[in-house]
């Protein structure tokens, strides 16, 4: 490759680049508006299996962009000490072992949810479960139909 084959290379790698930067941004913005226009449908949201909400619009060509709004994270650890340990013995009770296992933080113990929901009662496991997760980011996806089934 010459130099000014490189130079030019460059040159179009550079355009390009700055031409998706551009273009992400303008989707992102696009995402934003999907997600508040969900938002602002709670009735038309439906409970998807891992316990979120999911609502889906369609386009004028058959081709879906779908907003997932999913339930909150357990956290992945939990601080030995502090009010918020505290908070989840009183919470937890008898149960706190069962429900916890420290690693040298405190860790949910796999099936957490269910096992607290069991052991203390819808309300309190509520509570409980509720201090242990963190706000989830809504997603957008999309559904394309091929190509060449737009242009029929």
């Amino acid at each position: 490759m010459t130099k000014e084959m490189l130079r030019a290379l460059v040159f179009e790698a550079v355009s390009l680049d700055r031409k998706i930067a551009a273009e992400a941004e303008v989707l992102k913005q696009m995402k934003k508006r999907l997600i508040a226009e969900a938002q602002s449908r709670p009735e038309e949201l439906i409970r998807i299996a891992d316990g979120g909400k999911s609502l889906a619009f369609e386009s004028h060509d058959g081709c879906v962009a779908r907003v997932t709004f999913p339930k909150p994270t357990l956290k992945a650890n939990i601080d030995g000490e502090g009010l918020l340990i505290e908070k989840l013995r009183t919470l937890a009770c008898p149960h706190f072992a069962a429900l916890f296992s420290q690693a040298p933080s405190y860790v949910p113990t796999p099936g957490f949810r269910e096992s607290a929901e069991k052991m203390l009662g819808k309300e309190d496991a509520a509570a409980l479960i509720k201090l242990c997760t963190s706000k989830s980011t809504p997603r957008v996806s999309f559904e394309t139909k091929p190509a060449e089934d737009l242009k029929q």
